[in-house]
């Protein structure tokens, strides 16, 4: 079920309504029940594209909102019932979804209905113009790709053609923990409305599926979307810049506004959220880090993401560069250690790892630290297979497509493309995490130990992984000063830290799947 790709079809409507065009909505049976998706992500989607056909009728459109077996059966059938001659769709933003277009066309060619595909309006570059960009480079570096994009449209730049503070990228200011007395923010809610309702009481019937409805509170309307923008502007943007790498238990958000969710489902466009963030910089109540931190995730991180998806398909589906062997730890599915597929497994101990899962679980959502540095981290270092975590991140989390989140776990977090995105693998230890979070205070493992029945498996996985890629890694400029340190460790430490982190992989279970 993915109204995500008729949400934006308004950008193809006429600018008056017409009694020639019939705008389709689509639920695929065959899409909804390909993953066990998350119940809150499928209630954003449906909620939103009922409350957008509502708008559309509202303005004089006509609408017909169907569930089919498939996109291609659905628009094939619709098209014989309304004796259609054109059908125009936006181009699909997943590989799924331009082959499915492609299976349209053919069963509307056979009733000689044409297929008309139009340019996805939802990003800020066209997939030409980064292929343009890409030819003859020999690394895709999202910060060369941040820059033009910032001279493009004009984004924190002042008149002289100089970026505004002087300089591209203020990342290195943002990375202050949190403060130990401090209270964390509220998770923000949008109370569900009558249609909302009756959504949550739809899916939560549904088998298959994953996690709960009941703490679904996100917007489903462009009003209440902007209402959502604009608090963020106001109350969390300011400081969002030196604590966006931060995290605190039980806190899915802290300081970061959720606002990927509704750009994805089209609900707000990316112009108009760089736009404010600049303003609110511009009129002085945001600081230069802040905005500029912010306007980087959507203006350089999202466009550059969504090129490489495309840039690395579709080998990226199944990249290992590393070669994981493991399957997702049952873990990921149930972090209390719940029944999961009829057996029930031990929990998660680590504090840092259990709280983020939960967190998925619950809201549908962890900022991005969470996951980059705590799941992808420790699936790296355990040797998880991309695949199977991208499989997670795709089915779990209410912002997350395939054009995002695989080139961001198979690429970024796994390195399961060999360095295509980063040039270094993002494994780190058991401090970083001590820094940056509250999670090792309170934790069952002694984070400053690497062997015993207390230390920190993010320490002796650590140390392992470095050690089993050692020749990989040796002479690799970012890598090679800890592998130098692993080089200097007493050989009885590493043969403990090594079978530790064997007998550690040997004690989970993983997905059957």
């Amino acid at each position: 079920m993915a109204p995500w790709e008729c949400s934006r079809a308004v950008a193809n409507l006429p600018r008056e309504p017409r009694e020639d065009v019939v705008v389709v909505l689509l639920e695929s049976v065959a899409k909804g029940s390909s993953l066990p998706w998350h119940r809150q992500k499928l209630v954003l989607l449906l909620s939103a594209m009922r409350h957008f056909a509502t708008s559309l009728e509202a303005a004089g459109h006509r609408v017909v909102m169907r569930n089919a077996p498939s996109y291609a059966e659905g628009l094939a059938s619709l098209a014989r019932e309304l004796g259609a001659t054109r059908v125009v769709a936006t181009e699909g933003r997943e590989q799924d979804m331009v082959d499915e277009l492609e299976r349209a066309r053919a069963l509307l060619g056979e009733a000689g209905v044409s297929l008309v595909l139009r340019e996805d309006r939802g990003f800020l570059a066209t997939r030409q113009e980064f292929v343009t960009w890409a030819r003859g480079r020999k690394e895709y570096r999202m910060e060369w790709f941040y820059r033009e994009m910032r001279r493009k449209h004009g984004i924190l730049m002042e008149s002289d053609g100089t970026p505004s503070g002087g300089e591209w990228n203020f990342d290195a200011d943002n990375r202050k923990p949190w403060p130990k007395n401090r209270a964390v923010p509220e998770v923000w809610r949008v109370e569900p409305d009558a249609v909302t309702r009756e959504q949550m009481a739809r899916v939560a019937r549904w088998k298959g599926r994953w996690g709960s409805v009941d703490r679904f509170a996100l917007p489903v309307t462009r009003a209440d979307a902007k209402a959502w923008l604009e608090r963020f502007v106001v109350e969390r943007l300011p400081e969002f810049g030196p604590y966006e790498d931060a995290l605190v238990h039980g806190a899915p958000d802290l300081l970061h506004s959720t606002l990927s969710s509704l750009l994805n489902v089209g609900l707000l466009h990316p112009l108009e959220v760089v736009k404010r963030a600049e303003r609110a910089y511009r009129e002085g109540l945001v600081p230069i880090a802040s905005a500029e931190g912010f306007i980087r995730q959507i203006l350089g991180w999202r466009e550059y993401i969504r090129g490489m998806y495309w840039q690395l398909m579709p080998g990226l589906r199944t990249a290992n560069a590393l070669e994981a062997p493991l399957g997702l730890p049952v873990w990921f599915w149930a972090p209390d250690g719940e029944a999961y597929e009829g057996a029930e497994h031990a929990a998660c101990e680590m504090r840092c790892l259990s709280d983020t899962i939960r967190q998925v679980r619950d809201y549908g959502r962890t900022h991005h630290i969470g996951r980059l540095m705590i799941q992808c981290n420790f699936a790296t270092m355990l040797g998880v297979q991309p695949a199977a975590l991208s499989r997670w991140y795709w089915a779990g989390f209410t912002d997350a497509y395939e054009w995002v989140e695989l080139p961001n776990v198979a690429g970024m977090g796994t390195w399961g493309d060999g360095g295509a995105l980063a040039s270094k693998p993002y494994v780190a230890s058991g401090a970083y995490v001590n820094r940056m979070s509250n999670y090792c205070g309170s934790c069952r493992y002694d984070v400053k130990q690497r062997t015993g029945p207390d230390a920190c498996p993010m320490n002796f996985l650590y140390w392992d992984f470095m050690a089993r890629h050692r020749e990989r890694f040796a002479k690799h400029p970012r890598m090679r000063m800890m592998t130098k340190h692993l080089d200097g460790m007493a050989d009885p430490e590493l043969v403990q830290i090594r079978r530790q982190a064997q007998e550690f992989r040997a004690s989970l279970a993983y997905e059957s799947r």
